[in-house]
This record gives structure tokens, sequence and C-alpha cells, in this order.
């Protein structure tokens, strides 16, 4: 069975805009048609399990500047080496760490990056791999103007009002690990939505797909 550890933001990590118990529940709730997933929200919790794991999710964020804990969160998805899933504000962790966002293939970059006050969102696809969505429209933030690596396989964008596409979900893979984001799922609202879960759950089967392949070679 997959081992899936949500790490949540609300003890170690958290901001006053983000309800991350209620997110991660929703998250949780969705990766058990995966496996077993098991919700932390402390780095010592994390620490113990993180080896077990099949599956590392992280949805948390530290607010607006580096968080006192950054360090030993970044030494421990450093030891990590399994696939990654990073939800919504997570890509704004680890400001002063470019191993961070060589891993993620993508970033938050602060004074850059920003979103609009939160409300209809509709995305496209510009990968094969989700061009069969069906729900293309939420509630959400718009990030916009992340950075993103151009090795990542950008899957969904949004246009802003000028017309400029912005990715907000991704693959990547460097040195051999693989990780994913979305930044879609602020609130409940948001997973109210069919496309935030339906967007994990395909960044999911592509992150699980190494156990799948290691398995027929």
């Amino acid at each position: 069975m997959t081992r899936v550890v949500v790490f949540s933001g609300g003890a170690d990590y958290a901001d006053p805009w983000h309800p991350f118990a209620e997110t991660s529940a929703i998250v949780a709730e969705v990766l058990r048609e995966e496996g077993d997933v098991a919700v932390v929200d402390t780095l010592d919790d994390l620490d113990a399990r993180i080896d077990a794991a099949d599956l590392l999710v992280i949805n948390a964020g530290g607010g607006t500047a580096p968080h006192p804990l950054d360090a030993r969160l970044a030494k421990i998805v450093a030891g990590y080496r399994g696939p990654l899933l990073v939800l919504h504000v997570a890509a704004t962790l680890l400001p002063e760490y470019a191993a961070w966002e060589a891993r993620l293939g993508g970033r938050w970059v602060r004074d850059v990056t920003f979103h609009p006050e939160r409300g209809p969102l509709r995305v496209r696809p510009v990968s094969a791999s989700v061009a069969d969505l069906a729900a293309l429209d939420t509630v959400d933030e718009a990030y916009t103007a992340l950075r993103v690596s151009p090795a990542a396989d950008v899957l969904l964008v949004h246009d802003d009002a000028d017309g400029v596409a912005h990715p907000i979900a991704w693959t990547h893979e460097n040195d051999g690990c693989r990780a994913a984001y979305s930044a879609l799922g602020h609130d409940a609202e948001a997973y109210g939505s069919p496309l935030a879960p339906e967007v994990i759950r395909r960044l999911t089967r592509w992150l699980l797909g190494w156990r799948v392949e290691n398995e027929r070679s």
C-alpha cells in the first residue's frame, strides 16, 4: 500500500491567511484513493515519518519572510528523494535555499509573484496529459508570475487581463527526483470545485509512476 505523508501548516509553519488544517484534511481524503495517508504539522513528526513515505505532500506556508525552522525543513527535504507534491502557498517556502527551487522546478518570488484578490478563476490546459479536463473553472487565488524552470513541464496556466499566460501547475524531474506543483487550493471553497482535487489526482499518478516503471524493469 502506498504511504503518503502530508506536511501541513498550522503548527510549526503557519500564516494568518490559509486554513491549513481544513485544506490538508481535504487533500488527505483525495489521496486516500492511493493508499494510507498521515497528516503531520510539526517537523518532529515529519522527520519521524518521512523515511517510510512513498509520497511527500507539502501544504504549508510560513508567512512573508524566512522562517526560523527553514534550515531544519531544508535538511529534511534534502534527505528525501522520493516523489514530492507541493501545493499552493508552499511555493513560498525556503526562500533562502536554491535547492528547494531546483527540486520543485519553480517557486514564488517575493516582490515579483503576486495574486489578485481571490475570486473566479479559469484555467487552460497546455499539456496533453490534462487536455481532457472537463472542469476548468474554480474560485481561487490566481498565482501570477511564479518563476518556473524551462525544464518543467507546465500543465495548466491562467491568462491575465493582457492575455499573458501564467503557469499554475507543472511537473519536474531533477537528479532522478520527481516533483509536481499545483497553485490551486487556497481554501475549502477552492477544493469544492472538481478542478483542484482532480489536478492532485493527475499529479499524484505521475509522481507515483516511477514505482510502476521500476516494478516493470
